[in-house]
């Protein structure tokens, strides 16, 4: 059963989960500047980008350019303040052990399970998107049928020894980075004519904001969700050689990336085909050359981003379960979920974090057509309030540390709200649509379960007596 400290402020708890973490990590910083990036990337680079971008295209028009700026803005924002409290004070639970010690115990509880929830459904995500774009080549298959298969293959992979992830993680990382600058490239050329034989493009960045400010900020949270996996970066620093300077170093490098990145692949798109024909079922940029009729670069494309979609579900499925071992060393989950096998592996966690996609593979029986919005939407929802108690957290890390920071960033307390600001209208513009409402409504309840399970389990604890 899950059972929680009594102490509020005493920083206990979280204590000890630091402890645990040290007696399973075994010592030593295992990630160079370099890896670390590219976990950062690998963690956010999926099917964000390469398939639910469609949907706020079609929601925003041309403006969506402008919400990715905004996105991005955001995500700089939120990293950096996961950077300042991991270089002073690495812990493996991240934003949830540093809210347990700022905010309370409810708030440790809170991000943490907060933090694995949003993880599972981004891999649900992941999952739906990696069965779409199989499709692709087997349109009459049940994608139920392919959510299990992908559910079982990457549960196995992350049952291999660690050292094995991480050379095929390293790989998929580099891959899938790599073909969104070579779509960039290669669309950059055909919008300048410089192709022979490829038609001239029809996409128009005329008419800016079609959707007008509905359809504007409707799209603000799925494009945040196109950056979510970035939080990886926060438990994954207490293993970085040198955090106290590549930390900082990194950030550049991963945020600059993934903004250019976005806002080039996003440009080409709209200007290569029409904002309004742009694909939402399955990936727009291998709809985008199959219209060019190149079935052969679109095939190829698809497969490169099937391997970026399940490179993304490796790296949620290496950091989800590390969560919930970490909430088990502090009592905030069952103990059997902090074990870890002689290879360091959290087996229990990973097969508990896996048997929650199973749910997903049900969903999608029923609702084949609407299984991936609702993930994506729950998942980008649950994140973000996950974000929002970073954010505050990072106002009482700062009261508390004042002058002692061993690093800190500009403008503060003014960045830090304004990005609470962009996250809760990334909240409340999913209500703008359906479809995106469900998903608001799921990460709402599970909210609203989370924090009756706090009291509840609280409350017991405090009748039982010392």
């Amino acid at each position: 059963m899950i059972s929680l400290a009594s102490s509020a402020h005493t920083g206990e708890p979280a204590a000890r989960q630091q402890a645990g973490a040290a007696r399973v990590a075994g010592g030593g910083k295992q990630l160079t500047l370099t890896a670390f990036v590219m976990m950062g990337l690998g963690g956010a680079i999926g099917s964000g980008i390469f398939v639910v971008s469609g949907t706020p295209i079609r929601l925003a028009g041309p403006a969506v350019l402008v919400v990715f700026a905004i996105g991005g803005l955001a995500t700089t924002l939120v990293t950096t303040m996961l950077t300042e409290m991991a270089v002073t004070e690495p812990a493996a639970g991240a934003w949830s052990v540093w809210a347990d010690r700022y905010l309370g115990r409810w708030a440790g509880f809170l991000a943490g399970w907060l933090y694995w929830t949003s993880g599972v459904l981004t891999m649900a995500t992941e999952v739906v998107a990696a069965s779409l774009l199989t499709q692709w080549w087997l349109p009459h298959s049940p994608l139920w049928l392919f959510n299990l298969l992908f559910t079982l293959a990457v549960t196995g992979l992350n049952l291999l020894d660690v050292r094995a992830f991480a050379r095929i993680e390293a790989a998929l990382a580099f891959v899938k980075t790599g073909v969104l600058i070579l779509f960039v490239v290669a669309g950059g050329l055909v919008l300048a004519g410089a192709v022979p034989g490829f038609p001239p493009p029809q996409g128009s960045l005329r008419g800016f904001f079609p959707g007008g400010f509905h359809g504007t900020l409707a799209a603000l949270i799925l494009v945040m969700y196109t950056y979510a996996g970035v939080q990886i970066i926060g438990p994954s620093t207490g293993d970085l050689d040198k955090p106290q300077t590549n930390a900082p170093r990194s950030l550049p490098f991963i945020d600059g990336t993934l903004l250019i990145l976005y806002l080039a692949a996003v440009a080409v798109l709209i200007g290569l085909v029409p904002w309004s024909k742009v694909a939402v079922n399955g990936s727009p940029f291998v709809a985008l050359f199959a219209a060019l009729h190149q079935p052969v670069i679109a095939g190829i494309l698809n497969a490169v981003i099937l391997s970026a979609v399940i490179s993304a579900i490796n790296s949620n499925m290496y950091g989800v379960p590390r969560m919930l071992t970490s909430l088990a060393h502090r009592s905030d989950a069952p103990r059997f979920l902090a074990r870890h096998d002689r290879r360091g592996i959290p087996v229990a966690a990973v097969l508990a974090s896996s048997a929650c996609l199973l749910v997903v593979v049900a969903l999608s029986y029923f609702f084949p057509q609407n299984i991936f919005i609702y993930a994506a939407s729950a998942g980008g929802v649950t994140a973000m309030f996950g974000w929002l108690i970073i954010g505050a957290t990072h106002l009482a890390f700062r009261h508390q540390k004042k002058g002692t920071l061993k690093f800190r960033y500009r403008g503060f307390p003014l960045t830090t709200y304004a990005a609470l600001v962009i996250l809760l209208l990334a909240v409340a513009g999913a209500f703008l649509t359906p479809r995106q409402s469900v998903g608001v409504l799921a990460g709402l309840l599970l909210l609203a379960v989370y924090l009756a399970l706090y009291w509840l389990l609280k409350h017991r604890r405090a009748g039982a007596g010392p």
